[in-house]
């Protein structure tokens, strides 16, 4: 089976492989940081985990490693804070 440009099917070319052009690259990124493409999870996020990301985001102050890393997503991609 070819391999074809995942964007618009055509043959790929060596300085964009997998994609045809420089053009279908940055359309994938794009997708990419529009969150078009997702992975499923098996389990949500606890609820403490969020209200540590929330807080950390609303005070300006980073928490640890693993925070961090999810406070730089949920800027990107705001989130309602849920009532208790």
């Amino acid at each position: 089976m070819p391999v074809t440009c995942p964007t618009c099917g055509k043959p790929p070319v060596k300085p964009h492989h997998p994609f045809c052009s420089e053009r279908c690259s940055s359309v994938d990124l794009g997708r990419w940081f529009a969150g078009k493409y997702n992975f499923a999870s098996t389990e949500p996020p606890e609820n403490e985990d969020l209200d540590a990301i929330i807080n950390a985001i609303e005070s300006g102050q980073e928490t640890d490693d693993a925070s961090e890393n999810a406070t730089s997503q949920a800027r990107i991609m705001p989130f309602p804070r849920k009532p208790n």
